[in-house]
């Protein structure tokens, strides 16, 4: 595919941004970052700097650059005063800052959606008397301080969500002139199986995997009505979980999402025609591994140590494919994301299989290597 013969820069920010700028450039876009990070291989990529106030730092950073547009990745969406901040800066291809509670709030979430006949997980601000319910942040991005609910919290910052047993997955859309547009699903890998630091935390996806028809007309009239409903345009997920058969949305992600880079599909592309006509005129058609199975994992800190050129030869001798890769000489502390191994397989639980292993080998070497 071809890029328009145009200027545009486009300015990623949030907390980890390569995936997103990998994707930019696979469709023939420009880019630049900012985020927590700035790791090696997005330093490689496109120009990026590290923000040491993330993410109030973000306007000033974006008023000093040559970025024509900016869009924001994950983590932003619990930030409206950012974006907002950020969108008078210049141009925002995303979810504006006004628009995000009534996509983001559980509770917001958990009324209008059972008024159009979804169903939704039982959601309150009130503890429990019974039953088994997680403590969930208002404010939440890749799963972090979910956890089982022991004691009523002190706060209105937080919900009590019933817990529904099931397999998680994440499907991705996009937006175009009001109308949603289904790209493809991942089954979604998170808490201590695999080894992530937290019980709910995000360690990533595998896909794209299939779904029954019944469930992805589900999810493309669920997506149809949320476009309708709220300012949703451009690339958005859906996060839900199969539970007896039933299909429950948990959460509503207004940007490209961490496993969007999974997908045989030219995401970017479509992101980019939401907002600039001069990106349209093609359609995604699929750009590599038509067949296999793609995945990506987080391998997170078993220890503290200090990234060094000795571990990366270490761990590239191990064949792993890796990204996200961390700058020599920074300092790793326990349970703190490392790298993202990326695979392919012939199917969804060979590849989970692989990743396993792989992050075995990896989590051994940051034990035994470190200095």
């Amino acid at each position: 595919m071809t890029s328009p013969n145009l200027p545009q820069r486009i300015a990623v920010v949030g907390c980890s941004c390569r995936a997103a700028v990998a994707c930019l450039q696979r469709s023939g876009a420009a880019a630049l970052a900012a985020d927590q990070f700035a790791d090696a291989d997005l330093r490689q990529m496109a120009p990026a700097m590290q923000l040491a106030d993330y993410p109030a730092e973000i306007p000033a950073w974006l008023a000093a650059t040559d970025a024509t547009h900016w869009m924001y990745v994950g983590g932003l969406e619990n930030h409206p005063e950012i974006i907002e901040a950020a969108a008078d800066v210049r141009p925002l291809l995303g979810v504006p800052a006004p628009a995000l509670a009534a996509i983001r709030d559980p509770l917001t979430l958990q009324q209008t959606l059972r008024l159009a006949g979804f169903p939704f997980p039982e959601t309150q601000l009130e503890p429990p008397r019974a039953g088994h319910w997680i403590v969930k942040p208002r404010k939440t991005a890749g799963g972090l301080s979910i956890g089982p609910f022991r004691q009523p919290v002190e706060t209105e910052e937080v919900v009590y969500q019933r817990l529904l047993r099931g397999q998680a997955y994440g499907a991705a859309f996009v937006a175009i002139d009001g109308r949603a547009h289904f790209l493809g699903a991942t089954r979604q890998l998170f808490g201590r199986k695999w080894k992530a630091p937290q019980p709910y935390q995000y360690a990533g996806s595998v896909g794209p995997i299939s779904l029954a028809d019944t469930h992805q007309a589900t999810l493309e009239r669920l997506a149809n009505y949320l476009v309708a409903s709220t300012a949703l345009s451009g690339l958005f997920g859906v996060d839900f979980i199969l539970s007896d058969g039933e299909l429950w949305p948990l959460e509503i992600n207004p940007r490209f999402t961490a496993a969007m880079e999974l997908l045989p599909v030219d995401v970017m592309r479509l992101h980019l025609s939401a907002w600039l006509p001069e990106w349209r005129g093609e359609n995604a058609t699929p750009i590599d591994h038509p067949v296999d199975v793609r995945g990506k994992l987080f391998v997170y800190a078993p220890v503290d140590f200090v990234w060094t050129e000795q571990l990366a030869a270490a761990i590239c001798a191990t064949g792993a494919t890796i990204a996200d890769v961390p700058m020599v000489g920074a300092v790793l502390i326990q349970s703190s994301p490392v790298l993202t191994l990326l695979d392919s397989a012939v199917s969804p639980g060979h590849l989970a299989r692989q990743l396993a292993r792989q992050a075995g080998q990896i989590r051994h070497l940051l034990c035994h290597k470190r200095p």
